[in-house]
């Protein structure tokens, strides 16, 4: 792809998806390597259009030798192009081992939080990541290989709310990564090859390095764009879901407030990823809910769990199957924990959902 009709998809991908509107501020996600890289070169390249304020951030994982050395050449790159920059470090796996998380996850939610933080600090509303359809088509299929149902399967969104104030966007979701390569060829660009990208450590690797080919050579050598139409789909579909959700809510569920939890943001601030907001309980007429179809249930489930926690966590499909059961078999008074400290407990006419009494 000419280097042009790159820029022209891009700019496309940014108007059609709203991702921000002129003048935005926007924190960079740089980790230094080719896809990092090259959705810095792109904004920098379109800054001009929207009148971005840029700002950089890398964290330094402390998984590598070489980490030094890329968080480095990220502050040299921000000292060439004149972009204020934020470098950390962070013991990414001690961290993981103390809260007992895996590798691959821990990091992702540690990034997560530091970008977060960067952004308030910069009184940015934007958090630009380097995403792109190849990594679109990996997360399906990593998502499919694990056991993941339609949220499962729309895989990453071009734009996600991390708070009240902050949304991460993905201007290159839409972008192969060969048409990446080929314009920072072209350009001249400088990156750094990242040897964590094939270790086979992670599901992520194994899924790009051995999985895919294989399913390329002897399946269907379209399968990443497969991929990518499923997560367009699905994301579609549940959207659907959503909405026919939302109205039912209304009519079947009452919201109250409770004490507020210990370890709630105080009031009038957002809450951090993960944490717990402010005491809500969420009360649903077990009549109505009766009345609805499976799919929208699980939708009102997962919203109430929402209200409640302030996202999914680790929910699964086998914790569906026990509110199931709790809705049509366990005698009235049966409750029911569900992970991240929420709460479902039925009483005669009611579901009532909530956190974890201390």
């Amino acid at each position: 792809m000419r280097a042009d009709d790159l820029l022209g998809r891009i700019r496309q991908t940014i108007t059609a998806h709203r991702l921000w509107s002129p003048g935005a501020r926007i924190v960079v996600a740089v980790s230094g390597g080719l896809d990092s890289v090259a959705l810095l070169h792109v904004l920098i390249t379109l800054r001009a259009d929207w009148k971005l304020t840029l700002h950089l951030a890398h964290l330094d994982h402390g998984l590598r030798d070489v980490s030094a050395q890329d968080a480095e050449f990220v502050r040299g790159l921000g000292v060439r192009w004149r972009i204020p920059t934020t470098i950390e470090r962070r013991d990414v796996g001690a961290i993981c081992a103390q809260e007992g998380w895996s590798l691959e996850d821990g990091a992702r939610r540690i990034r997560y939080q530091f970008l977060l933080e960067t952004a308030h600090r910069q009184r940015a509303n934007r958090i630009a990541l380097g995403h792109t359809a190849d990594d679109q088509a990996e997360t399906v299929l990593m998502r499919l290989v694990r056991g993941t149902g339609l949220l499962g399967l729309s895989a990453m969104p071009m734009t996600r709310a991390l708070d009240r104030d902050v949304c991460i966007v993905r201007p290159l979701l839409e972008v192969w990564r060969r048409d990446l390569a080929a314009m920072v060829k072209r350009e001249r660009v400088a990156y750094r090859e990242d040897a964590t990208n094939s270790d086979p450590r992670f599901v992520r690797n194994r899924i790009r390095h051995e999985l895919l080919p294989l399913l390329e050579e002897h399946y269907n050598p379209n399968v990443k764009s497969a991929l990518t139409q499923l997560a367009e789909q699905s994301r579609s579909d549940y959207a659907y879901l959503e909405q026919a959700a939302g109205r039912q809510w209304k009519r079947m569920v009452k919201v109250l407030r409770s004490s507020r939890p210990s370890g709630a943001a105080p009031h009038g601030q957002a809450p951090p990823p993960n944490s717990l907001v402010e005491g809500q309980v969420v009360v649903i007429s077990l009549k109505a809910f009766r009345r609805q179809p499976k799919a929208l249930q699980r939708q009102l489930i997962r919203q109430a769990i929402r209200r409640v926690r302030g996202d999914l966590g680790r929910l699964e499909f086998r914790h569906w199957l026990e509110v199931e059961r709790l809705v049509g078999e366990r005698p009235v008074g049966t409750v029911l924990d569900l992970p991240g400290g929420v709460q479902v407990r039925r009483d005669q006419d009611h579901l009532i959902c909530q956190q974890t009494p201390p």
